[in-house]
């Protein structure tokens, strides 16, 4: 791959998109549009400028982007409304085309419309989906680009590609009951009662083995405390007998 062009002044020039020759524009005057305007009417559809100038940047509209709770819409029924606008003082060049794209979670790249450059909004139908096109539940990267794809270099005065707006898709299925031989639904009927009638021998023989248990550590404490008072007496009485002795 050649080395990028430089410009005097030593940065590197955009040649995305450049239209023959070294004018500033192409094919149209610029206006600055009132604010109610459409911002992307009224721009050359080619152009090249200075690296002062930024890149354009979309604005939402709607839905809102929303990392925390996106968007959520429901495969087969929901109608997705996209809406956009971008600064008008600083897009500089009108899009050819602009195109409306949707990443799954496999990173698989769905294709919702293809919209003229000058449009603001673009819908998409999750109930007449493509044959062929399933949608998987989860979380979907909205991208939105011109003519250049989702992967244009960044060009003064130029609309970015844009990757901000997550939706979530989700999926409802009917209910199915199970008839496998694991299912049981009356299994657990009565329970209350089962669990008393198990548990009570159980009691029972709990109940027996402590009651042993101590019969059985207190006949043996009485056995140690009576050789005890035993050891005891034998002792008093060889210190009695050792008294009378040396009387």
């Amino acid at each position: 791959m050649p080395p990028p062009q430089q410009q005097p002044g030593g940065g590197p020039m955009n040649t995305a998109v450049s239209p023959p020759g070294n004018g500033t524009h192409a094919n149209a005057t610029q206006s600055v549009p009132p604010n109610n305007a459409n911002p992307f009417v009224g721009k050359p559809t080619y152009a090249s400028f200075s690296n002062d100038i930024p890149p354009a940047y979309l604005t939402w509209k709607k839905p809102i982007p929303n990392q925390t709770f996106p968007p959520l819409y429901k495969i087969g029924v929901s109608n997705i409304t996209f809406e956009w606008t971008v600064d008008p003082n600083v897009l500089k060049v009108q899009p050819a085309n602009l195109t409306v794209a949707l990443a799954n979670p496999q990173k698989q790249t769905f294709t919702a419309t293809v919209v003229p450059g000058t449009a603001t909004s673009a819908n998409w139908d999750l109930a007449h989906l493509q044959p062929g096109s399933p949608l998987m539940v989860g979380y979907y990267t909205v991208w939105v680009y011109d003519q250049r794809g989702p992967k244009a270099f960044p060009s003064p005065g130029w609309l970015m590609p844009d990757s901000r707006l997550v939706v979530a898709m989700y999926s409802t299925e009917a209910y199915v009951g199970r008839t496998d031989s694991m299912f049981c639904p009356t299994c657990y009927l009565g329970g209350g009662s089962s669990f008393r009638e198990s548990f009570l021998p159980l009691l029972t023989a709990v109940g027996v083995a402590i009651f042993t248990s101590a019969v059985m550590i207190i006949s043996i404490l009485n056995y140690f405390l009576v050789i005890f008072f035993f050891i005891e007496r034998k002792r008093e009485s060889y210190f009695f007998n050792d008294y009378l002795v040396d009387i």
